[in-house]
């Protein structure tokens, strides 16, 4: 079976060797983290569980729950127009669907065994967990609702959060109650609750970080590796300083993201919760992410649309030239990247999947090339030595790897925190001589994976991963009409 190797290994770990065509030498960065040195996390003598395995959801009672107790979210949007428009082919609608989810949790099913499936189940299909759906039936013969992804009738059922007092101290692995009632909903405070055609019960929590939290921190399960550490970025960050939650971003419009961003300060949403009522304040359910393959892994348009404008919004590039200038045939300058938009780590969640990288060209006035780094090789990959930010997974002994339940430590490590900046300085050997006028252009890249990793899970059904221009940045420098 194809799989990953060290070439991904690689760009990381050369980051401090010489660049592309052995003309440029990076200096120190801010954001670079030496491999890992610490002892791997090994399997806990005892690894928490809930009454549905290593998934800590449970229902009330701890008991399984019946499917019949939820409901399509064509149901919903009956009366919810605005919002089934909003979420519709979002990547949470297509949580269980995701052809690359799939795939992973198939192969999890197989080398890892069910309760590592149903484990990860828990936030991809909570309904078929705590239904007992999963993992006691074959995929074939799941009901559609049990596949339907992270419905209405999920989010608005849950009475409880458990995760700050349960076995990690903190929410994650679907850290959550749930208790399904026809006749009743749990909304935010600011509900139309005289109105609704069903009774709504008020939970503060829904409008705060630690609810979406309750899946978006991933924990394994076995030896307590934070897989995906969103939640904590956040909460060490400026932007849980002044109040910002999440649903302040990632429900809001893209304009609104980014306004909440730059001012710190959340935006009050004026809408209608159904077609027949007044105007008050709301809160929008586009869910935007950064997967911008929404569409081709069977999401909308408009969601791989949004995903790509939001992350347009989260960085900045910066061209700093060193004050020497060009010193003999060596010009020196920095690249900085600006983590401007994004309330958590860039990138983040499954960071040994993310990719993000700066595309670097020094250009002469006639447009030749004198260096490059970052630019793509032939098979799609980035190359060694270019400035890349993400993350590689090791297992117990080191050797890199892709599969989550492998994972036992971070080999190497580079993200930008919030409202941080990271940065890296090239010097490039000119060649003797060149015309007068030089040109640096950077760009900076962002894809959800690896066309590797993607042909490694989909094989025939691959496709190649949607890369986004997060930002770029340009600087000429006027060095003499004939160089030297």
């Amino acid at each position: 079976m194809f799989f990953p190797h060290l070439r991904q290994l690689l760009p990381i770990l050369l980051l401090t060797g010489w660049v592309a065509f052995g003309c440029a030498l990076p200096s120190e960065h801010s954001g670079d983290s030496p491999a890992s040195t610490s002892t791997p996390a090994e399997r806990l003598a005892e690894p928490p569980r809930g009454p549905f395995g290593y998934s800590l959801i449970t229902s009330e009672q701890g008991e399984k729950l019946e499917v019949e107790g939820f409901v399509f979210d064509e149901e919903c949007e009956s009366c919810h127009e605005r919002h089934g428009e909003e979420v519709g082919g979002s990547m949470h609608a297509l949580a269980h669907a995701d052809p690359l989810y799939q795939r992973m949790a198939e192969l999890a099913r197989a080398e890892a065994g069910e309760e590592i499936y149903a484990y990860c189940s828990g936030c991809h299909s909570p309904q078929a967990v705590v239904t007992g759906l999963i993992p006691e039936t074959p995929g074939s013969e799941l009901p559609e609702i049990a596949t339907a992804g992270i419905l209405c009738d999920v989010c608005h059922q849950i009475s409880r959060l458990t995760g700050p007092t349960g076995p990690w101290s903190q929410p994650g692995n679907a850290s959550f109650e749930l208790s399904p009632d026809e006749d009743r909903k749990f909304g935010p405070p600011e509900g139309d609750d005289e109105v609704a055609d069903h009774l709504v019960e008020t939970r503060e929590f829904l409008k705060g970080s630690e609810f979406c939290a309750s899946c978006h921190s991933v924990i394994h399960p076995l030896n307590g590796l934070r897989l995906g550490n969103t939640y904590e970025e956040w909460k060490s960050s400026i932007y849980a300083d002044k109040g910002i939650q999440c649903q302040d971003c990632h429900m809001r419009s893209v304009q609104d993201a980014a306004k909440v961003a730059e001012t710190l300060t959340p935006v009050t949403v004026m809408g209608k919760s159904e077609p027949n009522l007044d105007d008050r304040e709301i809160a929008p359910h586009f869910f935007i992410g950064a997967n911008a393959n929404a569409e081709e892994l069977g999401g909308s348009p408009m969601q791989a649309a949004l995903a790509e404008e939001l992350l347009k919004s989260a960085a900045r590039l910066e061209i700093k030239l060193a004050d020497s200038g060009i010193v003999g045939r060596t010009l020196s300058f920095e690249v900085v990247v600006h983590n401007v938009g994004a309330g958590h780590s860039l990138p983040t969640s499954l960071t040994e999947l993310r990719e993000m990288w700066v595309d670097l060209k020094v250009l002469a006035e006639d447009g030749n090339v004198l260096f490059q780094s970052g630019g793509l090789e032939p098979d799609g990959e980035i190359p060694a030595g270019a400035m890349r930010f993400g993350a590689v997974a090791g297992d117990a002994q080191g050797k890199v790897t892709h599969k989550p339940w492998e994972m036992a430590q971070f080999l190497s490590e580079r993200l930008v925190p919030p409202k941080a900046s990271d940065s890296e300085r090239f010097d490039v050997t000119l060649p003797e001589r060149w015309p007068g006028h030089l040109r640096i252009e950077a760009r900076l890249f962002y894809r959800s994976a690896s066309p590797e990793v993607v042909a490694w899970l989909l094989g025939d059904q691959a496709f190649e991963p949607r890369q986004v221009e997060m930002a770029r940045a340009e600087a000429t420098l006027v060095v003499g009409s004939a160089g030297m």
